[in-house]
């Protein structure tokens, strides 16, 4: 039976395991998937050895208070690595957790698996050729990542993003804002300030704020927040004139007109929907010092980064004012060519990052490495 271990730290981590490992079963209904991930894999049938479900990290003082935790889980993968001997080990971003781990599983001879590699062209360069040294094949998720873990000297295959099989809506925009009651004859101004407790504890009475100022002078204007799976409903102020919406984020992002999004993946999800956007982000200021000193990029969101020029306006720190943003909220909303113009950029995007079918690429590329690794592993039991 071939055996596969998976390694995941975060609930991004969990989902994108489980929908790989629910086509590896599909395809190979016998192969045995065990690991470290979420309640999301575990429903597609691995056997975790620790579940993440609730322990996320977030804060300097939270991640010191979790190390020794984190140090036992490491020490006890590497003992299951050893003596289980999988034919393959997948890894999922969580990168200096898993790097650390790749480093002992390599000199095991398994061959690894890197999907959803570290950001390593934005922070960290050194990290590429290392990635490169200890790993079989990088599956990447973006065609600027690939060339550069190339370039690094790694074995790349391109399996493309996922949210293209997933971040899409059947709903036409009129169909999507009837859905939700919303007046499909008047402007919709979503708002997503994030799937974090600090994040939305900072952006959301800035997004508030903005709001307010777009109602006077577009008294029509609508407001819908796609509420993240992370964060409570019972957690979030009163909100009179905002209507909070769960877990159906894609028939949001297509029923709104223009969104206000904290940097981060649904921005990416946005783009994918052809959902004209803001991008906001606001950190302390010493963690805003520390970030410029140690990224090297030019735009902090994922539209801008795969375009390689500002076809999203992105306000940060202190240009994350209501003042600021209302004002570029109000000339959006009030222009259909400068709406329509986005939308074609982001069509541009959501063309470069190619075809549907990552999940299945990157399932296959996990069971055809494994078996290649079982069947050199046999070859060399045979010589000896």
């Amino acid at each position: 039976m071939l055996k596969i271990m998976f390694v995941a730290g975060e609930a991004s981590g969990d989902l994108y395991a489980s929908r790989v490992a629910a086509k590896i079963k599909a395809l190979m209904p016998e192969v045995a998937l065990f690991g470290m991930g979420g309640d999301l894999m575990l429903q597609a049938g691995m056997d975790l050895e620790y579940n993440i479900a609730g322990s996320t990290v977030m804060g300097f003082s939270e991640v010191l208070s979790s190390i020794p935790d984190l140090w036992k889980r490491l020490n006890r993968l590497k003992e299951i690595a050893a003596s289980r001997c999988p034919d393959a080990l997948v890894l999922i971003d969580f990168p200096d957790f898993n790097m650390r781990l790749a480093r002992y599983v390599h000199k095991l001879g398994i061959p690894i698996i890197y999907c959803i590699p570290p950001k390593a062209w934005a922070w960290r360069r050194y990290r590429a050729r290392q990635i490169a040294r200890i790993t079989t094949v990088v599956a990447s998720i973006f065609p600027f990542e690939a060339e550069f873990y190339r370039q690094a000297g790694a074995n790349v295959a391109y399996v493309g993003h996922p949210l293209l099989d997933f971040a899409k809506s059947a709903l036409s925009q009129r169909e999507a804002k009837e859905r939700f009651s919303l007046n499909p004859d008047e402007p919709v101004f979503g708002l997503m300030p994030g799937s974090r407790r600090k994040e939305v504890d900072r952006l959301l009475p800035v997004m508030l704020q903005v709001a307010h100022r777009i109602r006077k002078v577009i008294p029509t204007c609508q407001f819908p927040l796609p509420l993240a799976p992370t964060i409570s409903k019972a957690n979030l102020p009163e909100m009179p004139f905002v209507q909070v919406i769960e877990g159906e984020v894609y028939n949001v992002m297509r029923a709104c007109d223009l969104m206000c999004i904290a940097s981060g993946t649904a921005t990416l999800e946005a783009a994918l929907m052809l959902t004209p956007m803001m991008i906001v982000y606001k950190v302390s200021f010493s963690t805003w010092i520390i970030l410029k000193s140690l990224v090297r990029l030019t735009y902090s969101g994922l539209p801008n980064i795969i375009a390689g020029r500002e076809i999203v306006p992105e306000l940060l720190q202190s240009r994350a004012n209501p003042q600021l943003i209302s004002k570029i909220a109000i000339e959006l909303l009030s222009d259909p060519k400068k709406i329509a113009r986005q939308k074609a950029e982001l069509a541009k995007i959501r063309d470069q990052l190619g075809a549907e079918g990552a999940v299945e690429r990157t399932a296959k590329l996990v069971l055809n490495t494994a078996m290649r690794g079982r069947s050199e592993e046999n070859v060399e039991n045979e010589t000896i």
